[in-house]
């Protein structure tokens, strides 16, 4: 392994630890998230999924991909057992008007990060399964053009009411 490659996860890997034990509040997502999965050059961190209670036929992921390699990667597929379907979507606005789009890939440039978050690129869960449980992990496949398959495992968390997390 590269050197960059060992002093990027490393580096990664203290900036995460240093968040999480500083509670810095401004980073929302990286707060109540899943565990941080590398794989590669690839590092999946602050994955969590909106928690869903029936009659709820839908919800999201939001994650946060770095890649500190000298080659971009791509989401190009998501899978889990929670939905029927599961798609990489973008919200945004044209015309004043908010909208929602599927995309058939996500591109995490070299020495670059993607950022699923709300309002912006995610995953949608469509025609859920059953009840997503605040405060349970679930299980998401993540498949890319290179790296190939990495599990993450997403937290739950109740959407804020009013807040930027209930868009969907």
């Amino acid at each position: 392994m590269k050197l960059t490659t060992v002093l990027a996860k490393t580096l990664a890997a203290i900036t995460l630890l240093f968040t999480t034990a500083c509670g810095n509040h401004g980073d929302h997502h990286m707060m109540n998230a899943g565990e941080t999965v590398i794989q590669g050059d690839l590092t999946v961190s602050g994955s969590w999924v909106r928690a869903a209670e029936p009659p709820a036929k839908t919800s999201a992921v939001y994650l946060t991909i770095d890649n500190a390699g000298t080659e971009a990667d791509s989401l190009i597929a998501v899978s889990s057992e929670l939905a029927e379907f599961t798609e990489i979507h973008q919200s945004l606005k044209e015309d004043g008007v908010s909208l929602m789009r599927k995309v058939k890939a996500i591109e995490v440039p070299a020495n670059g990060s993607a950022n699923l978050e709300p309002g912006g690129y995610h995953v949608m869960l469509i025609n859920l399964n059953g009840e997503i449980a605040a405060d349970e992990t679930y299980s998401l496949t993540l498949t890319f053009e290179k790296a190939g398959e990495v599990v993450v495992k997403p937290l739950a968390r109740k959407a804020k009411a009013g807040g930027h997390h209930d868009h969907h």
